[in-house]
């Protein structure tokens, strides 16, 4: 029994140490995603971000696949100014993380109009070859 408490004790540090990582990660990764999407648009690393398969969901309610999402994504010609992610939370199962957040911004578009977005985004990671990976996304407009 003397050697069961120090164990557990480790058991537990070693678990919460990992989802402590992990939460750390699924945090990084989500504004890596973010900044990809409404920034940089790079396909390489939205490859690198999105699971196989997976599923992008839009607040007007259009659903898209991986390639669909990371084509239209890579092609959008709009600049996004004064982004941000707030109330972030994670929350674990196993493999699977969800990951909530609220984002703003203003969306450029190239005909010169202006939209301001406020979404309400949840996001729904899997572990895919030793990485957090996006599964699905879901975004929603937040009340006015």
């Amino acid at each position: 029994m003397k050697n069961f408490i120090p164990l557990l004790l480790l058991f537990i540090t070693i678990s919460a140490s990992a989802q402590n990582k992990d939460e750390k990660t699924i945090i990084e990764r989500t504004y890596l995603l973010s900044h990809t999407i409404f920034g940089s648009k790079d396909s390489v690393v939205l490859e690198d971000l999105f699971a196989h398969p997976s599923t992008y969901g839009h607040s007007h309610g259009n659903l898209q696949t991986r390639d669909e999402a990371i084509k239209s994504i890579s092609a959008n010609k709009s600049n996004y100014t004064d982004t941000s992610i707030t109330n972030m939370s994670v929350y674990f199962n196993g493999r699977a993380a969800i990951s909530r957040h609220l984002f703003k911004a203003n969306e450029n578009k190239p005909n010169g109009t202006v939209s301001k977005l406020d979404f309400a985004m949840i996001l729904v990671w899997v572990k895919e070859k030793g990485k957090w990976r996006l599964f699905g996304r879901q975004a929603a407009f937040t009340a006015f």
